[in-house]
């Protein structure tokens, strides 16, 4: 076996446990991983030091009505990985026009029908990783790289759901240095940095997960001292490790219950720390499931 073939296994092997444990996971798990992927693109996306908050964009999906609270940047990410997962998930292939919308200067880049290529090559022998690596490689921004990639696993069935691929975390001078070795014909350096890079990064997201799930049995001991209150609270905790993300009136619905119950719930989980309200107002609140929260925020500094 050549050592490509190793690191290629071991990074299949990483994605397909974090693949293996977030499906024993409350499904908010994935939401909160997805919302963490685009936000750290839209902080590569623009000027590369200003982050924008988990906690906005989980407002944005649980409130649409403020998407204009966030830079457009962010919300063309959002819609376009939304848009894409879906697509890709159904059989199509990637329509890596859509990209131009986030990158206009892609429609006069020289490599795009290279890049065309490696999108639209579902369903051969070639591994999907590898063609993920090519993908970054030939982008003409890190962010738009590893967006790609990610959409290039879950199109060649690698991976569920959009995953960030960590290629922005390799240390400037190695990347520029196994770029130019890949550019030139020597592969060698950029994969071996590129596949150990989404090894760590699976391996990282997937012992935070694994943390979550031991954690869930102590996060709801939390609310036995509520007596009877406690028993919607713990309803509205199911909700949310469900969706990720709620609001009152959509609670209330959700349960069947009047919002002042709901209200009530979602005030005492947020007393109990187990739940964030994350848009600050005083009125149109969202309300994020904390632990989930937890584990989308520190996925990007894996």
């Amino acid at each position: 076996m050549t050592q490509l073939s190793r690191l290629i296994e071991e990074a299949a092997d990483e994605l397909g446990r974090l693949d293996a444990i977030a499906g024993h996971a409350p499904t908010a798990v994935a939401q909160a991983l997805r919302l963490g992927a685009i936000a750290e693109l839209g902080r590569l996306a623009t000027d590369g030091t200003s982050p924008v908050p988990l906690h906005a964009l989980a407002a944005a999906d649980g409130d649409p009505l403020h998407d204009a609270d966030l830079p457009a940047t962010v919300l063309h990410w959002r819609d376009l990985i939304r848009s894409e997962e879906r697509r890709v998930r159904s059989g199509a292939p990637l329509a890596s026009q859509r990209f131009a919308i986030v990158a206009p200067a892609l429609s006069t880049y020289t490599e795009r029908p290279r890049l065309e290529a490696i999108w639209r090559e579902v369903g051969t022998e070639r591994p999907v990783l590898a063609r993920a690596l090519d993908a970054a490689a030939w982008s003409p921004d890190p962010a738009l790289g590893e967006a790609v990639a990610a959409l290039a696993l879950c199109a060649g069935g690698r991976a569920d759901h959009v995953r960030l691929l960590p290629f922005a975390d390799v240390p400037a001078d190695e990347r520029q240095v196994a770029l130019a070795s890949w550019r030139a014909g020597d592969a060698a350096p950029w994969e071996r940095l590129g596949l150990a890079a989404v090894a760590r990064r699976a391996r990282g997201v997937r012992q935070r997960i694994e943390s979550l799930i031991g954690g869930l049995a102590d996060e709801t001991v939390r609310l036995d001292g509520l007596g009877r209150a406690a028993i919607t609270a713990r309803r509205a905790l199911e909700t949310l490790r469900v969706r990720f993300v709620t609001t009152m009136p959509a609670l209330a619905e959700s349960l069947e219950c009047s919002r002042p119950a709901a209200a009530d719930a979602l005030d005492r989980l947020v007393a109990a720390g187990v739940v964030r309200e994350v848009t600050g107002r005083a009125r149109d609140r969202v309300y994020a499931w904390g632990a989930a929260c937890t584990v989308a925020e520190s996925a990007t500094t894996v």
